[in-house]
Parts: structure tokens; C-alpha cells; sequence
């Protein structure tokens, strides 16, 4: 799977997941512990809601994943990333999804996307693409790259 650089290699400690069901959190959070104990990750339960949050006034994170607003590759997606990475410090950024779109992928450089993961891979497919992060690499999951690099650019809708 060819990956494309992103950042520096950095430790992702402080992390920032964004999605309206407060287990996903949690599992992130187990899974990424095995890799980095130091890891921490926070909850909001919407895009407007962690931009808007007095408790965060400050923060930097270092990765934010988010299942937000990733239906369908929009003008939103592309303003939503942009004020998170502006807002929090630069950090890397992860679509966390179960809905796939093309146009994502070919826009994940421009837009400042580091990585595109289908919700449905397993446990050791999220702990690799934190580490994949991590070492500073972007990251496709298995199912999206499929998807995208094995059928021509990708099954569109």
C-alpha cells in the first residue's frame, strides 16, 4: 500500500475523537493505549461542538478522528478540516467512516487529511494506522484502498 508522507514522526499523545456514539471513543482509546501508554483521548459528540468548546480553549491535540460529516466530500468537510487544524494546534487528521468517497482519497493532500479509515476494520487495522501516523506516513485503510487503488479509481456512487 503506498503511503505518502504527511509530518514529522511524532508520539500521538493527546487525541481528540469527534463522533455522536460515546463508546467510539473508548475503543480508540484501548486500542491506541496498546501502542502508547501515554495516550490520551477526549470526546465531543459533534464538529461545532469541539470547535466551540471553552474547555479546549488552549489545547493543542496531536491527531483529531472524526466520523463528522463524511457522507459525501463536501465544501463543509474541507472548511470543518481546515478550522480543526487551525483551532487545535495543527494536529493530523482522521476520517473515521463507514460511508466511501472517492473524492476523500484524492483530495486527502490538499485538504489536510492524513488519514481515511473505514469503521469496520478490525483492531489491529486502527492500531496500524496509528502507527502509520505516528511514523509520520498518511494512511488508507485496507477497505477504502480496495475500493479505490483495485477497481480504477474507485466505485463511485
Amino acid at each position: 500500500m503506498p503511503s505518502v508522507s504527511t509530518q514529522k514522526a511524532t508520539p500521538l499523545d493527546r487525541i481528540l475523537v469527534i463522533d455522536d456514539l460515546p463508546l467510539i471513543p473508548l475503543a480508540f482509546q484501548e486500542v491506541f493505549r496498546s501502542v502508547n501508554t501515554a495516550t490520551r483521548v477526549e470526546y465531543s459528540e459533534n464538529i461545532f461542538t469541539a470547535l466551540s468548546a471553552k474547555a479546549w480553549a488552549n489545547t493543542t491535540f496531536d491527531l483529531i478522528i472524526t466520523g463528522s460529516l463524511q457522507d459525501n466530500f463536501s465544501s463543509n468537510l474541507e472548511q470543518a478540516v481546515t478550522e480543526l487544524r487551525k483551532r487545535f494546534g495543527q494536529p493530523l487528521i482522521m476520517i473515521y467512516s463507514s460511508a466511501y468517497d472517492p473524492i476523500i482519497i484524492e483530495k486527502m493532500a490538499t485538504t489536510g487529511i492524513d488519514a481515511y479509515v473505514h469503521k469496520y476494520e478490525s483492531i489491529e487495522e486502527i492500531r496500524h494506522a496509528y502507527k502509520q501516523l505516528s511514523a509520520g506516513e498518511a494512511y488508507i485503510s485496507t477497505i477504502f484502498h480496495t475500493l479505490y487503488y483495485e477497481y480504477g479509481h474507485g466505485v463511485r456512487k
